[in-house]
């Protein structure tokens, strides 16, 4: 990893200041329309799926998003919105219909970290100042700052979006990346009722192209493969954060009990960011496995070097750090308690050190550890780590 972000940073050093300048322009971009919003949920229903709902100073909605019940909540928003409104959707329509529990709040100042909503029936509280009208469906698809997000878009890996040019946008230009409708999960196949989904994270700079030895040998028979394609030079809890969000819209739409989660790289980090959120907000019910693959869990010496030296910081480089807070808290809890990591690591990795693949939080966390002679890349096409996925996908791996 060290010598994948120094060779990143090299190379941007040499194409002058043209590339750094667009970074921070698109990291200004990204700063000026995007907040985090945060706060409790409230009811007398414990096991009742929570929507939550951004609204604009004109009452309309900016976009949404489902929790499964009460309790902690966090997600990101426009900077935009003025006011919150959550509600019970006990009819599963995606509208706000009279009789349903809700709970309004107004922004005062932009202020978004102490946002606490108590869902009460209409009776027993005064008419909000804002309802949102109408169906949220045609939201789906909206992430913060108006960006399209792929929920289920079905795709494959040979389509241009996956391309590697698009994947330096997505470090260079995360913004641009969004903006360009690329991010979300993709399904690879026809979603089917019968079959366990399996979602695939790739690492700084890939794209899920780099899967496609590995997907060779996955069951379709048993599994559909999703993958996730996000913007990899932005902060990683945020990342972590849309992918809960992306995933809990699927499941309310699907239904699906089980899934399983499969990174590589340094997608680890961010699979592991949103396992730490599944646990805070007490959500993800559906989790059942997460297996990193040659992960950096202990971070790169390279990205404190791109923080002190480059004219513009790209985001991930602060959360790459050794030193940084989110590497910090990665471990700081264990996973949910339905879910195994399974952590793989490449003994032969040339890309990434085993004191960065192997933290001793991480192993003590793991449900199993297991090594291979593998580098960085050529651990996706490896036989024997596709027979041990499989393992660990249909149960046969237990904690050791």
């Amino acid at each position: 990893m060290m010598r994948v972000l120094m060779l990143l940073l090299s190379v941007a050093l040499l194409a002058g200041c043209a590339r750094f300048g667009r970074l921070q322009d698109d990291i200004d971009a990204y700063q000026a329309s995007v907040a985090r919003m945060s706060g409790t949920l409230a009811s007398a229903c414990a096991d009742c799926p929570v929507i939550v709902v951004p609204l604009d100073a004109q009452g309309q909605p900016l976009g949404y998003k489902v929790f499964e019940g009460p309790g902690r909540f966090e997600m990101m928003v426009d900077k935009s919105t003025r006011s919150v409104f959550a509600f019970h959707d006990t009819d599963g329509d995606l509208r706000y219909d009279a009789g349903e529990a809700f709970a309004w709040q107004p922004i005062a100042g932009g202020d978004m970290d102490a946002v606490n909503l108590n869902l009460r029936a209409a009776s027993a509280q005064p008419a909000p100042g804002v309802l949102p009208q109408g169906s949220l469906f045609a939201l789906r698809n909206r992430g913060p700052g108006g960006v399209e997000m792929q929920v289920g878009t079905p795709a494959q890996l040979a389509d241009a979006r996956f391309d590697r040019e698009k994947a330096k946008l997505g470090m260079w230009q995360p913004v641009g990346f969004m903006r360009e409708g690329l991010a979300g999960v993709y399904f690879l196949q026809p979603y089917s009722a019968g079959k366990t989904p399996v979602l695939l994270v790739h690492g700084i700079g890939g794209t899920p192209r780099d899967f496609e030895p590995l997907l060779a040998h996955i069951d379709r028979t048993r599994f559909q493969p999703w993958v996730f394609y996000y913007p990899s030079g932005l902060e990683l809890s945020a990342v972590g954060t849309g992918l809960m969000r992306l995933l809990n819209e699927l499941q309310r739409q699907y239904g699906f009990r089980e899934l399983h989660v499969v990174a590589h790289s340094m997608g680890g980090l961010v699979a592991r960011s949103y396992l730490n959120e599944c646990r805070q907000l007490e959500e993800c019910s559906y989790l059942r496995t997460f297996t990193s693959i040659s992960s950096p869990f202990g971070g790169a010496s390279a990205a404190q070097v791109g923080v002190e030296i480059a004219p513009a910081v790209m985001p991930v480089w602060r959360d790459m750090s050794p030193q940084s807070r989110f590497l910090g808290e990665l471990f700081a809890s264990p996973p949910p308690v339905q879910v195994q990591h399974h952590m793989v690591f490449g003994y032969s990795d040339k890309t990434v050190p085993l004191r960065s693949q192997l933290p001793l939080a991480a192993q003590q966390q793991a449900a199993s550890v297991r090594g291979f002679d593998e580098d960085h890349m050529a651990i996706l096409a490896s036989p024997a780590v596709a027979a041990h996925l499989n393992a660990v996908l249909a149960g046969q791996v237990g904690p050791h």
